[in-house]
């Protein structure tokens, strides 16, 4: 069965909750107070079923201006909307804001119905069909002005008519879409919250995105709350699995009604994130008679949530003017959770009206996604700081939907390669979307980005694996941090060209070059490209420290050539053994004294070692070859007239204490000169 969910819009009384009645004998006005009153105030629902085998599932909002917020809650899931005007009064204020909003909410199919033509003569029924001919296009419903219907829900004149045009509506509907629940997230904004005695809690809404099914796990999203579904209801039925575009209700017993919020999200455990700064692309409306200002107080509506934010106008004049677009960061108030492509609305709550919305690039801008462009830290978004240091240095960007630009149009190349990541972070192409996702990472982390999208998490992977085929990505060895190719190769052409030109390079003075040489820099890609080099034998990892493949591959440890740098720690350690005696210092004063960091300190001591320049007795106790000779010297003296090699022997003859006479003992023992017996040693006449 395809489904396909119908809302409604337009002024308050005209005739929105009548005409579903008509359509479907339900009716949606359900409160005491909405019968009282004759206005709807509470979102209605009802259903009709084609015998072509579409389900409608249809969503009656409230006209009245104190009730947008239903209103917009109810419009976030809409896939078309009937679009009334009364005959008598023609269009209206709430006629103008619902339609703003449903353009703003990216909701491309619209039946726009004349209701209430038995009221009026033809000649009024003709003028008003002009008027929202007119109307339409204003908003870019060009198609949508060859389909008005005029109808009576007292004679029922158009009926028909109208009903025909839903089928028709919701079947080109399907024939886009069908595939989509497949690779979307489980996405289900919760707008009703029922508690149900013997059942438990039931939470209710639009399933926007996905499928799920009877007993799968979910999480309750941005509490993070995990539990499973009991059962599923659509339009008072039983059902096994819910598919995109139905309204639904879920029985959830486990869950207690205070710990879920309207607005909160039903999805697929850990798929999605909570944040308080989402980055947009901004549409101020052409109707405003003001520019709007950054660090304005609005309320932000997405899903069925609204928090109230700041807004942040990413140009250098931190403003928009109306009738423009801008790309904005909105910091909330409050945490909630949405994904990348969600609409959003925004109201001046002072003036009581929408003023704007638009579309949702990066939902968690205050973590993990940076511009990695050939730009200044300065343009990387990733924080909230780095956002503001941004507002005072780029020129203001207009024109980003194709628009004709302006004055303020910016002027540095690289600006335009903003847009051009930014709109890929939105595109239809699932492919393109993960690619720019990437390519605008702060570090390449993968779990964070999947969270952004929406995208099921196989589907994912795969465009994950496209991307690497496709040459256009690389990863790390774990598949946890995925980066643009030109980057990754940047990267590891800027480290082997220093690891072969220095030859010797511990990890953290490697690291300091890459963050000093490379614009896209971030310490995920630098692992990355170091353990690529490793893992291919372009580069060798000893004692801590990096070494070019032709300066591991010296078979000849002498030939081998320290920088000035080691060359100079090389000859301090000589100087420093030779001073001490016999009772030379352990490594840990060797590092407190020479001070040249840990990772170089192992490296030119283990060269030291191949060369013969210095005999490591103990892990912790080195001797310049010299003094071991010399002690060795002395024990062929002592053999010459004594059996035994006693420790105390050992202690006379190197003139140190026990700690050094053990580890000496046991340093001869092990090359073969002394054989142990007991607690005395004899030389090895062997």
């Amino acid at each position: 069965m395809q489904n396909f969910i119908l809302g409604t819009a337009g002024h308050i009384d005209h005739g929105k909750s009548s005409l579903i009645k008509a359509l479907t004998g339900v009716e949606t006005d359900r409160l005491e107070e909405e019968k009282r009153r004759g206005i709807s105030i509470v979102l209605g629902y009802a259903s009709m079923v084609f015998p072509s085998g579409i389900f409608v599932g249809i969503v009656d909002v409230p006209g009245h201006a104190k009730f947008i917020k239903t209103m917009v809650s109810g419009s976030m899931g809409m896939d078309g909307v009937l679009l009334t005007v009364a005959a008598d009064d023609g269009i209206m204020a709430q006629t103008r804001e619902h339609l703003l909003i449903l353009k703003l909410l990216g909701v491309r199919l619209i039946i726009p119905v004349i209701t209430k033509i038995d009221l009026v003569p033809d000649e009024i029924i003709l003028k008003r069909e002009s008027e929202v001919k007119d109307f339409l296009k204003s908003y870019g419903y060009v198609l949508a002005v060859e389909n008005i219907i005029k109808v009576s829900v007292k004679s029922r004149a158009g009926i028909d008519e109208l009903k025909s045009a839903i089928e028709r509506t919701a079947k080109e509907y399907n024939s886009k879409t069908g595939g989509e629940a497949f690779s979307e997230k489980i996405f289900l904004p919760i707008d009703r919250i029922i508690t149900s005695k013997g059942f438990g809690t039931i939470l209710a809404g639009t399933l926007k995105h996905g499928r799920f099914s009877s007993g799968d796990e979910i999480e309750i999203m941005p509490s993070g709350l995990i539990s499973k579904i009991k059962s599923i209801e659509s339009h008072n039925k039983i059902i096994e699995t819910a598919e995109k575009s139905m309204r639904i209700a879920v029985n959830i017993p486990p869950l207690k009604k205070r710990g879920v919020n309207f607005g909160d999200v039903i999805s697929a455990k850990g798929s999605l994130a909570a944040t308080n700064s989402i980055f947009t692309k901004f549409f101020y409306d052409f109707e405003n008679k003001k520019e709007l200002k950054s660090y304005v107080s609005l309320s932000f509506m997405t899903g069925g949530v609204s928090v109230s934010s700041k807004i942040i106008i990413l140009n250098q004049k931190k403003r928009v003017v109306p009738g423009d677009y801008a790309y904005a960061l909105f910091k909330l108030n409050n945490e909630i959770s949405t994904m990348n492509k969600e609409r959003f609305i925004v109201r001046d709550t002072g003036a009581g009206r929408t003023i704007g919305g638009g579309i949702i690039i990066d939902p968690s801008a205050g973590s993990g996604v940076a511009l990695n462009l050939n730009l200044p830290a300065a343009y990387m978004v990733g924080s909230m700081e780095r956002l503001e240091q941004r507002v005072k240095s780029v020129e203001g960007i207009k024109g980003i939907e194709g628009g004709e630009g302006s004055e303020n149009s910016p002027k540095l190349p690289d600006l335009y390669k903003l847009n051009e990541l930014y709109e890929g972070m939105i595109s239809d192409k699932a492919e393109d979307a993960v690619y720019s996702f990437i390519r605008a990472s702060n570090d390449g982390n993968l779990e964070d980005i999947y969270k952004r999208l929406n995208l099921e998490r196989t589907y994912f992977i795969n465009i994950l694996e496209k991307l690497k085929a496709a040459g256009r990505i690389a990863s790390d060895d774990k598949n946890k941090h995925a980066f643009a190719r030109e980057y990754f190769e940047e990267g590891r052409n800027l480290l082997l060209k220093f690891i072969n030109e220095k030859n010797v390079l511990s990890v953290q003075e490697l690291y300091n070059i890459f963050s000093e040489n490379m614009k896209h820099r971030n310490g995920s890609l630098f692992e990355a490209v170091l353990d690529y080099l490793l893992s291919k034998k372009y580069a060798l990892k000893t004692g801590g420290n990096i070494i070019s493949k032709e300066y591991g591959n010296i078979t000849d440890v002498n030939k081998i050539s320290l920088p000035q740098e080691y060359t100079e720690i090389a000859e301090k350690i000589e100087k420093l053994l030779k001073l001490s005696g016999n009772g030379v210092p352990d490594y840990a004063e060797i590092e407190k004294k020479i001070n040249s960091g840990k990772k170089a300190l192992n490296f030119i001591l283990s060269i030291m070692v191949k060369q013969g320049r210095l005999v490591r007795v103990k892990n912790d106790i080195y001797y310049l070859k010299g003094q071991i000779d010399d002690i060795k010297a002395k024990l062929e003296d002592f053999f010459l007239k004594e059996e035994k090699l006693e420790p105390k022997n050992m202690k006379e003859i190197a003139g140190v204490s026990r700690k050094y006479a053990i580890p000496l003992l046991e340093y001869f023992d092990n090359t073969g000169y002394t054989v142990k017996k007991g607690d005395y040693r004899i030389k090895n006449r062997g």
